[in-house]
């Protein structure tokens, strides 16, 4: 039987939160700059969006946990 903790799936779920972030502002950054050749910042224009809706999935996953745990202490 597998048992999970959800506690620690809560405090994973905010550290891919707080490096999704990281690396958007990053990207964003880079992007931003101007300096890359156009081919590169469409790739990084690519990676950019897989990081945002990355990032969008594990805010709504995180919104569950959250209301999980509150019903947990509720009832």
């Amino acid at each position: 039987m597998i048992t999970i903790n959800p506690a620690e799936e809560m405090a994973k779920t905010k550290e891919e939160l707080a490096d999704c972030k990281e690396s958007i502002s990053v990207l964003s950054n880079a992007i931003a700059c101007g300096f890359l050749y156009d081919k590169h910042s469409l790739i990084i224009q690519e990676w950019l969006k897989e990081y945002k809706d990355r990032y969008e999935y594990l805010d709504h996953i995180m919104e569950g946990q959250i209301n999980e745990q509150w019903k947990r202490k509720n009832s």
